[in-house]
């Protein structure tokens, strides 16, 4: 079975309603690895130094269920490290301007408010700035294809500069961002690297223009825009619409309040914390070699810890991010599948071992939320567990040369949680 069908397999469950509140329960433990360093530390698995418990934060779990969403099934990802995040803002702002999709036709009109428009069709002088040569025919003719300039209009095109955008088919420059006079362009025009050395003249002129354009009212004015811009990045991002956003970009648009949230995680019993000398016969610096042939390091690890982790879904913040019955199932996939796409020398061996999901019927709870985990019991065993017992509806974890075992049970519960890992592999 193909990992892109297993959330189809679930979509119609009841743990993927988005209209319904959703209380949940994780275990999943960790052998011979370090399931989340703390830098603070020297990178040594994080405790609580008051219980001695191991924590796993909730942003540790959130990036790899993110990375899963990603890597494996291929979605929009917004926290992520190929783009910056401003420029992912302006990109979607730039989106509703230029749609012609009936969706972003009544938010169009509000988000051109936003931006600072030269078209070459109005602007006589913006014209002739992008058609002017970058030297003259007679002086161009006398150097090689290497010493010419580019013309301007190619160089305003082919520069990174985030929020700026120029569109040389239609010869129209638009900005959405935070520069407002002459001065605050240049210096958003000159950035290192990008060749701006050779076109000072036309970047005095460009800033000039830019600093002269008025963009729509700011205030109460602009949050219609804000508005649209958010929606429109939920729309686009997987992760907006589970765990919200902070969109501080551009215009900021504020922040958008995540319907799925997690708490830390952590360890059922204290921990032991390992930090094991380690070398490599490998030297970083070619001085180096007379003085030694080895390099030492340190590897954090625990040798097995079972932990517990709480999550909640609340269904009113999730109509206003537009969560979908495929969104969730996608999530309890990269829930129950993350540990295997994160993979680690460092990690270990992590293991997802049960999903315990309170559904309720209605959308702010039938039920108080920390009665119904009070219901779930994970206790520490002696020994080894009898055969018997797998056979029951307790949930066992268990690892080869410990001589003690974990068991998951759960009180009488009036209407049986829903196991979403059952589900999955069944």
């Amino acid at each position: 079975m193909r990992n892109q069908d297993i959330w189809q397999k679930i979509k119609d469950k009841p743990y993927c309603d988005p209209t319904k509140r959703m209380d949940f329960v994780l275990f999943y433990d960790v052998r011979d690895g370090n399931p989340n360093g703390d830098p603070d530390a020297g990178n040594l698995p994080r405790m609580d130094p008051e219980t001695g418990q191991g924590i796993v934060t909730d942003v540790c779990i959130k990036r790899k269920i993110r990375d899963y969403l990603m890597e494996v099934l291929n979605r929009k990802i917004f926290i992520q490290s190929s783009d910056a995040l401003n420029s992912l803002y302006f990109k979607a702002a730039d989106k509703i301007v230029k749609s012609d999709s009936q969706e972003d036709k009544k938010d169009k009109a509000a988000v051109e408010k936003l931006f600072r428009v030269l078209r070459a069709k109005d602007n006589e002088e913006f014209k002739k700035l992008i058609d002017s040569s970058a030297e003259p025919d007679d002086q161009q003719a006398d150097k090689s294809d290497a010493e010419q300039k580019t013309p301007f209009r190619d160089w305003l095109a082919s520069v990174d500069i985030e929020g700026l955008y120029f569109d040389q088919e239609c010869e129209e420059l638009s900005y959405l961002g935070e520069a407002k006079a002459k001065k605050d362009f240049k210096e958003l025009l000159k950035v290192e690297g990008n060749g701006h050395e050779d076109y000072e003249q036309e970047i005095e002129s460009l800033s000039a223009m830019l600093g002269k354009l008025k963009k729509g009212k700011g205030g109460a004015n602009e949050r219609p825009a804000r508005d649209a811009i958010k929606k429109k990045m939920c729309k686009l991002y997987d992760d907006i619409r589970l765990f919200g956003a902070v969109l501080t970009a551009g215009t900021n648009a504020g922040q958008v309040r995540g319907p799925l949230q997690l708490t830390f995680g952590r360890s059922i019993e204290r921990i032991l914390q390992f930090d094991a000398a380690i070398t490599r016969c490998a030297i970083t610096k070619s001085s180096d070699w007379k003085k030694k042939q080895t390099e030492f390091g340190r590897k954090p690890w625990l040798n097995w810890a079972v932990y517990r982790q709480h999550g909640f879904y609340n269904p009113l913040l999730g109509q206003q991010t537009g969560v979908t019955k495929e969104d969730l199932a996608r999530f309890w996939e990269a829930l129950a599948c993350m540990f295997r796409n994160a993979d680690s020398a460092s990690k270990g061996e992590m293991t997802m071992h049960d999903i315990i999901v309170f559904v309720h019927n209605h959308p702010r709870g039938d039920a108080p939320t920390h009665k119904l985990f009070e219901k779930i019991h994970c206790e520490a065993c002696k020994g080894h567990p009898n055969p018997d017992s797998e056979k029951s509806d307790r949930t066992l974890i268990k690892r080869d040369g410990f001589e003690k075992y974990y068991s998951i049970t759960i009180d009488n519960p009036e209407r049986p949680p829903a196991r979403p890992l059952n589900d999955i592999w069944r």
